[in-house]
């Protein structure tokens, strides 16, 4: 029987390793840590209701960490001498473990690096495991936990730990749509029918969600602060545009949590519900719907995690100026497209009127 740690941030996350648990690690002793990075993931880890899923659930600060950007002698001591980080930002000793999960397309985030650091000290045979984060899991090129040219040699010298031999595979629903530079080992996570209930099951356990039906049949995601940021003058105008096209009393607006460019004033209708989307999604209610975004995450996980038929609808062509990043997931948007039923991309204003 294995030690293993998995780590989430999202209710995505902790989604996805539920399925990855239950297909792969049902022998071993499971511990989860639970990050500050989405509040309600806070507030979810504060109920206790993901204890009896796991052997022990302990919360990481990441607003404890004073600097991520450390000097290399800084680097050095925690690496191979004392990590005080990990103790100061988690609320529970770290104990020995054999395998770490966790979600992060390109580079792990601080808080991974840093448990990385300590737990690689008690057992230098660790291995690491990502498992996926949406599409950007399909299209962003992995980077290892110690990535500099400096750290990997360091650690190949000092402990014979060779970083990429311990972290070469990652965990996805759907490995053929990975796109060529996502280079690690990929794993398909294996779903049945059977798996998606007992998931759903769990999921209702550990939320306790009840899902708010709007009446709309047209629901827009929003897409959040980072990358609706470059114009918003321009996001707003295109969502109102949409909004026309659909009709205002089929029409209805649900902000991301990290938006800070969805609010229309009151011009909009807003659904509203304390419940992750995807739960919404997996719970049924959304089947007669039609999801429209520009790229959400959210409207594919539904889609990939519990084989939603709800018809889904991707403006990403049509952003024009409103993105700070290049909307550049052709292959991956075209796959998924064509893997499952009911979703599009409307690639001109002549299409979102077809399709609606």
């Amino acid at each position: 029987m294995a030690k293993v740690l998995g780590v989430v941030s999202t209710p995505y996350h902790l989604l996805v390793f539920l399925f990855v648990m239950d297909a792969f690690l049902s022998g071993d002793e499971v511990d989860l840590i639970v990050t500050d990075k989405t509040p309600s993931m806070e507030e979810l880890y504060r109920s206790g209701r993901l204890n009896p899923y796991f052997h022990q659930v302990s919360f990481a600060d990441g607003r404890k960490i004073k600097n991520p950007y450390k000097s290399a002698p800084v680097t050095f001591y925690e690496s191979f001498i004392h990590n005080g980080t990990t103790d100061a930002i988690i609320d529970a000793p770290l104990p020995c473990y054999d395998k770490v999960y966790f979600a992060s397309p390109g580079t792990p985030d601080e808080i991974v690096k840093e448990i990385a650091k300590t737990l690689i000290k008690k057992n230098r045979k660790l291995t690491f495991h990502r498992y996926e984060d949406g599409f950007a899991s399909y299209t962003k090129k992995p980077v290892h936990i110690i990535n500099t040219p400096s750290g990997i040699s360091m650690y190949k010298t000092l402990w014979h730990y060779d970083i990429c031999e311990m972290e070469k595979e990652i965990l996805l629903f759907q490995p053929q749509m990975a796109e060529k530079n996502v280079d690690f080992e990929k794993i398909q996570i294996p779903q049945t029918p059977e798996r998606i209930r007992k998931i759903t099951e769990m999921a209702k356990d550990i939320f306790r969600f009840e899902v708010k039906v709007p009446e709309q049949s047209v629901i827009f995601l929003g897409q959040g602060t980072e990358n609706g940021s470059e114009n918003p003058k321009t996001y707003q105008r295109l969502i109102l545009k949409l909004r026309d096209i659909a009709g205002k009393e089929n029409f209805i607006i649900k902000p991301h949590p990290r938006g800070t460019h969805d609010d229309f004033h009151g011009e909009l209708p807003v659904y509203e519900d304390s419940c992750p989307f995807e739960l919404a999604i997996a719970s049924g209610a959304m089947e007669e719907k039609t999801l429209i975004s520009f790229y959400s995450t959210a409207c594919v996980a539904g889609k990939l995690l519990f084989r939603s038929k709800c018809r889904i609808i991707f403006l990403y062509p049509l952003a024009e100026d409103s993105f700070n990043e290049k909307c550049d997931y052709e292959d991956y948007f075209k796959a998924f497209s064509e893997l499952c039923e009911n979703v599009y991309v409307a690639r001109n204003w002549q299409e979102v009127e077809a399709l609606l």
